[in-house]
Parts: C-alpha cells; structure tokens; sequence
C-alpha cells in the first residue's frame, strides 16, 4: 500500500524499467501493429489486478481501455497513442534498446509518446485502492496516420465519454527547458490537384498544352502563407497569443502561422517521357487552418488561385476542422494552477500548427488539452529522447492534478 504522497518516490524504478520495456515494443506506424506494446500496458495492469478491454478495429492495429471510480460529473480521460513513426538510418544505436546516457532515455518514441503513455498509466495506478471519481484510461493506436483505428474508432464505436480529456502528448521546449499546455490546433485539409493538357511530339510544344506547365503557373501563384481574413474567437486569443510567444522561441517569424493558412506543395508527378507533351500533372498539397477559418474557406483559396490555370480538378484526401478548449475551461484552469505548482512556473497555454488525436475528443464535446513529457524538436528525430527526470515528474504532476480535478471545492 503506498500513500499518494509516496507512490512516485516508491514506483521510480518501475516506471523507468516498464518505460523501456515499451520502447522495445515495435509499434511502428506503418503498419501499425501496436500488439507488442498493448501487451506491454496489459502485464502491468494485469499485476495490479485491474480489468481492461482490448479493441482491434483493424489486425494488429490494438486500444487499450481501462476504468477505475464510479459517478457522475467530473470524470476524466487519460489518453496517449503507442505507435511510433518509422526510424531513419542515421541511429547512432539502435532506436528500440531504450539506452540510458546522462540522464537521458534515448529510444523511438521515447518523447512522441510512450513517456506519456507510461506517465498517465502510474498516475492512473496511484487511484486504484481509492479513486476521487470515474477516471478512464484510452491507450490507442493509429495517431501516427490519422487515428482512424485509434482515438476516433474508439469513441465512436466503444462510447468512450468524459467530462475533459488530457493527452499526455510532448509539449516540451528543448531550446527552454520549459513545458506549455496545448489547448487549440489548427485544422487540415489534403488535396489532390490534377491539371489538364493537350498531349502532342516534345519537338513541337506549341502545338499541345502542357500539363506540367498549367501545374506549375499554380504553384508559383500560390503562397506558402496566406493571413486570414477571419476574427478569432475571444476565447482563443490567448491560444494564439501564447503560441506565437512560443513558435517565436524557435524562429523570431514563426508565430505568424498560427493566424494564416499556410500551405506546403508535398507531391508533384506528371509526364511519361521528355518527348511527349504531357496531358496530365497531379499534385498534393498540405494547407493548415487557422482557429476562426473554415476547410470551406480553405478550398476557397485554392478555386482563388487556380484561376490562373486552364482548369484544375481538386478532390480532399483529408479534412479536419481546427478545434481549441478555452483558457476559461475547467480543465485548463486547473491544470494551469496545478503545473504552477509543481514545476514553478507560470506555463503558457498554446495552439500548435499540427494536430493530435486531442480533436476527436473535441469534436465529441469534451473540453481536451495535450500536456506531457518530451520535445516536440526531438520527435520523429534520430536519437529521440526524453529526461527521465521528465516522466517522473510528469507522473506526479498528473497525480496532483487529478486530486485538484476531482476536489469539490473545483
């Protein structure tokens, strides 16, 4: 039996061991079978005796759920995603040993995010003797490639519900040393655009019209930042705020981008052979969404632009709206006053560029925010890693803030 007060001190070993023996767990995203990892979570539940259901909506592709507490109100999510993305070859050992040097676990996933995972699994085990309300374990899969089969199939198909959410994504900064709590992201929208041309001999151009060219007058005419000429909600001003004091850490002109669209050409292929004129050019593009605009208003850029073509068809590969919890939610407020408390400082409350499984959870109506161990610049990296030092102290930052969450006073 350990005491909230001492369960950190007395589990700090566990933790770090069953942090490593995730990391050698391949969970790699693609394919994405996350079974080696989900059996991993499932032997330490099954040594404290908690029941858990295991759902594969796709082979191999494994969630974990677990439930401790009962009633009504007040209840929370603890969610975190087990796959990891593929590693490059430029490893200085190898990426799923889960080395210990200077402090420092090195592995994949080691801060994107089985960290986290472990993290929110002991501040979850240090309230099974006596829980303060409904506490919800989700560990997914999938986040890597869009959680189809993750966060979005189990809250579809499972009824996972809650009254907030928190994702124990990275949301450290490594230049500062400082974390931030993330409470808003940027929509998305992926298209594939494919221009249209008259094939003709490459010895006689004129004669044609070249696909590739009609492709390219698009590109050129299409900026990579485009302001929005839509307001912010009031209660997303700081979200956007403080994310542009924090992109700024990193590039004095980075925090333009969280109130613009931006876009990014990914692919572009066209043409058979240097001597035919090719009659047809496709291309996929990337435009991030501000809080306040639209995916509508996203295509209405494109339409906008490509009028300086002749003709372009444009089909969505991915579409997601931005979402954000306001500063003013109860989640937010108390973990704010709860990371104060442990780590000393005040922490900014951001909206990031990209997206995480946080938005499934926002569109079902639960208030979400991502806040965990790790560096968003060591992520997907070679040499990822996290400071242990990190995770313990996120594991009893999590454990206070769950006493605040579920204190009547809050």
């Amino acid at each position: 039996m350990h005491s909230l007060s001492s369960f950190v001190h007395d589990k700090k070993s566990e933790i770090i061991n069953n942090l490593i023996k995730l990391i050698r767990a391949k969970t790699v995203n693609p394919p994405g079978d996350t079974t080696e990892g989900i059996s991993v979570i499932s032997e330490i539940l099954d040594e404290y005796g908690i029941g858990y259901r295991v759902v594969e909506p796709e082979k191999g592709k494994q969630s974990l759920i677990a439930e401790i507490g009962k009633g009504l109100g007040n209840s929370i999510i603890l969610n975190g995603h087990i796959d990891v993305v593929p590693v490059s070859s430029n490893w200085d050992f190898d990426p799923f040993e889960g080395r210990i040097i200077d402090g420092k676990l090195y592995g994949r996933g080691s801060s994107d995010m089985k960290s986290g995972v472990i993290a929110i699994l002991y501040s979850f085990l240090a309230y099974i003797d006596d829980p303060p309300g409904r506490i919800i374990l989700t560990i997914v899969a999938d986040e890597e490639t869009g959680g189809e089969y993750g966060a979005k199939y189990i809250l579809e198909k499972e009824n996972i519900n809650g009254d907030a959410c928190l994702v124990a994504e990275p949301t450290g900064n490594l230049k500062t040393g400082q974390y931030a709590i993330v409470g808003g992201e940027k929509g998305i929208l992926w298209l594939k655009l494919v221009s249209r041309g008259i094939s003709g001999h490459g010895s006689l151009p004129i004669l044609g019209r070249n696909a590739i060219r009609e492709m390219a007058k698009f590109i050129i005419n299409l900026p990579e930042l485009i302001p929005s000429k839509k307001d912010i909600p009031s209660d997303a001003l700081q979200l956007i705020k403080d994310g542009k004091i924090w992109l700024q850490q990193v590039r004095e002109d980075l925090g333009k981008v969280l109130d613009s669209f931006t876009v990014n050409i990914g692919v572009i292929r066209g043409g058979e052979k240097a001597n035919i004129i090719p009659d047809e050019c496709e291309a996929q593009i990337d435009i991030r969404i501000p809080i306040g605009s639209t995916v509508s208003d996203a295509l209405d850029i494109v339409k906008e632009y490509s009028r300086v073509i002749n003709g372009l068809d444009v089909s969505v590969i991915n579409e997601t709206e931005p979402s954000y919890t306001s500063v003013n939610s109860r989640i937010a407020r108390i973990l704010l006053t709860t990371f104060q408390k442990i780590l000393g400082y005040k922490p900014l409350y951001i909206c990031m560029s990209a997206t995480s499984d946080a938005r499934f959870f926002r569109f079902r109506g639960i208030p979400t925010v991502n806040f965990g161990p790790g560096y968003l610049e060591v992520a997907h990296s070679a040499n990822e890693f996290v400071y242990l030092d990190d995770v313990i102290e996120f594991v009893e930052l999590y454990i206070n803030f769950i006493k605040e969450y579920f204190s009547p006073q809050k």
